[in-house]
């Protein structure tokens, strides 16, 4: 059960008595959450100006910015992606499997709204359901003050989580490393979802579900994940950062499917006039460090598959545009 007001504030100074390394972790976010608050105003003028140039102004209307902050950060899309995994078995052909990512409740996201993220997954008919990282974020300078109410904004996802008819597994993000990691495990617990820290778990015949520590303020430890997968099987890892997956194309590691977020897509994509890495004219000025080289879907090299997930709540600023959240359903076929 979840715990009641009264010993949610008597266990407050206990989870603030962290190791120095994640105090460290803590400043550390905090520093560049403070930063990127900063970005917004200093990009607006840039964007402006682009706007003015290619002859768009959605951005800097009254409608535009309406739109981006109260329509679009609720018009949750489920996206329908297909996983071309060479030599898969035939018996896990036509397996669905759904992901959400960067939930933040507490900030700009409510448990309401997680709770109808999860009756739409509910009616999607998947086998399991991935959550990669970054469950919650309030908006407190205060650090005991901030403790608390994370400590509640995770607990009001316990009931939502509850609510999935699926299997559900788990890693940590950078956000649940910024103050003490226990009311997440808990959180997680209570609602029944396995976290997957540098650990891997059998979720089909022939088929693992493998999960790394946070790269920013976790220990990720990827041969500790993938020890006990069987060498046969098929294993799809769950990793909050989109550029760990360089490591494992660099230790090429027997991963056929990275799955992550952090990065949100961009939040804000806007035209550009010339193209970014990816081939497209847009702009994604909200991708923190570790998600530059992935920011957004679909990618494959060298034969390895990485997917980041635009995620469900938005950081540090209450906008999406051209980025609405997602839900991915994938669905693998040999």
């Amino acid at each position: 059960m979840s715990e009641n007001p009264a010993s949610l504030s008597q266990s407050v100074e206990n989870d603030l008595a962290q190791t120095e390394q994640a105090t460290l972790d803590e400043h550390r976010g905090m520093a560049y959450e403070q930063e990127m608050e900063s970005l917004p105003q200093r990009r607006l003028i840039s964007r402006r100006g682009l706007l003015w140039a290619v002859g768009s102004v959605l951005s800097t209307t009254v409608v535009g910015a309406g739109y981006a902050r109260f329509a679009e950060p609720h018009l949750v899309q489920v996206d329908a992606i297909t996983l071309s995994i060479p030599n898969l078995p035939a018996s896990l052909a036509g397996k669905r499997i759904a992901q959400i990512s960067d939930i933040h409740v507490g900030a700009y996201f409510t448990p309401e709204q997680a709770a109808d993220a999860i009756a739409r997954i509910n009616q999607l008919g998947v086998d399991f359901l991935m959550l990669t990282g970054d469950f919650a974020t309030v908006r407190e300078r205060d650090r005991t003050k901030r403790a608390l109410l994370r400590k509640q904004a995770l607990q009001s996802l316990i009931e939502p989580l509850r609510q999935a008819t699926m299997p559900m597994y788990a890693v940590t993000g950078n956000h649940d490393h910024w103050g003490s990691l226990e009311p997440v495990t808990f959180m997680l617990q209570e609602a029944g979802v396995t976290l997957l820290r540098n650990a891997a778990a059998p979720v089909e015949s022939g088929l693992w579900l493998a999960g790394v520590d946070d790269i920013w303020g976790g220990r990720p430890d990827l041969p500790a994940a993938l020890r006990d997968v069987p060498a046969h099987a098929k294993t799809l890892l769950m990793a909050h950062a989109p550029n760990y997956f360089d490591n494992v194309l660099q230790r090429n590691a027997p991963v056929a499917v990275q799955f992550s977020g952090h990065t949100h897509g961009g939040q804000v994509r806007l035209p550009r006039l010339t193209p970014g890495p990816d081939g497209l004219y847009t702009y994604a000025p909200v991708v923190p460090d570790f998600g530059e080289r992935y920011p957004i879907g679909l990618r494959t090299v060298n034969g390895r598959i990485i997917y980041t997930n635009r995620g469900l709540g938005t950081w540090p600023i209450p906008l999406r545009f051209n980025c609405p959240p997602e839900i991915t359903v994938f669905t693998l076929e040999g």
